[in-house]
């Protein structure tokens, strides 16, 4: 993955916290740099992923 599609996975993530339009094989690589963990909605109980705090930090320092 390239810097720019790292961010825009991210960002897709903090908005939605599904990932849409993400391989698995990029979501492996992110939770190996442990931009992302899993997570799981508490009113519906579907899983999905949330951004951890160097995500979060990579996210906004590249949001500008």
């Amino acid at each position: 993955m390239t810097h720019e599609q790292v961010i825009a996975a991210l960002k897709t993530i903090a908005d939605t916290g599904k990932p849409a339009g993400i391989s698995k094989e990029d979501l492996q690589s992110l939770r190996g740099y442990n931009l992302i963990a899993p997570a799981e909605d508490e009113k519906t109980k579907a899983p999905g992923f949330a951004l951890t705090k160097k995500g979060r930090v990579m996210l906004k320092a590249n949001s500008k």
